[in-house]
């Protein structure tokens, strides 16, 4: 009885019923695509970006990689030195510089990146720019990862394969002025060349479906439920007498 109730009221009040389904459609549309009035069209949002990546090896130059009897402890706190010193600047200058990118607007992210010490993040800035780098050290090995945003597949792929050499490049100049024998420097070695990728997080068709349905919802519930809220509000009685009104009357 109460689902033919309720249709009968919807049907009474198919106005309303045909404009909540038509704004649940617009919203719907608009959350998902991109519509242009001049002239009419309408073509999917693009939230599309790339992603880029490459892994350093760091080593030294008798190299303990061949040997299984060397432990590689050291050369893995030396890389998380590393991850920290790539997040603080002058590499990652050398790395914008290598592509012609404003540093400003290069995101940073190591692994312990400071507000105000790391170029293009600064303190309370939720601003995200257009270019990210983030520098991510493996747990056991001496590797870094370095992996990079942009919105081109190519200057993702350019950001990463310059990290290499912009970390090469300050490390050398660090080591020449501190007199580091050439037997005790440290290396870094590329494990294959940088990859890079496009990812698109555009929603599709099945977040426009479940978003008009639960609007659809939404708005049947408030026409079926605000006339009902009305009525029971006018029913009820807020001035009721109080029993000193009621003995005095009588």
């Amino acid at each position: 009885m109460n689902l033919i109730l309720n249709l009968k009221q919807l049907w009474h009040r198919r106005l309303l019923v045909g404009l909540a389904i038509a704004a649940a459609a617009a919203i719907s549309i608009l959350a998902v695509f991109q519509v242009s009035l001049m002239p009419p069209s309408v073509s999917k949002k693009s939230q599309v970006e790339a992603q880029g990546s490459i892994e350093i090896l760091v080593d030294s130059a008798r190299s303990p990689i061949a040997d299984a009897r060397r432990d590689l402890s050291p050369l893995t706190a030396r890389a998380g030195v590393f991850a920290r010193y790539i997040a603080g600047g002058n590499v990652i200058r050398e790395i914008a510089a290598a592509n012609e990118i404003p540093v400003r607007k290069i995101d940073v992210a190591g692994e312990a990146p400071m507000p105000g010490q790391v170029p293009g993040v600064e303190e309370g800035s939720r601003h995200v720019n257009p270019y990210g780098i983030s520098i991510v050290q493996s747990a056991e090995l001496p590797i870094l990862t370095v992996l990079t945003r942009a919105p081109t597949v190519r200057e993702a792929r350019g950001l990463a394969a310059a990290a290499p050499d912009a970390i090469r490049r300050v490390v050398r100049s660090i080591q020449t002025q501190q007199g580091t024998p050439l037997t005790r420097r440290v290396e870094f070695r590329v494990l294959g060349p940088a990859e890079a990728a496009e990812v698109n997080d555009t929603p599709g068709k099945k977040v426009a479906a479940v978003l008009f349905l639960v609007l659809v919802a939404i708005g049947v519930v408030l026409i079926l439920g605000v006339p009902r809220l009305i009525a029971a509000w006018r029913e009820a009685d807020p001035l009721e007498p109080t029993g000193v009104e009621q003995r005095g009357e009588s």
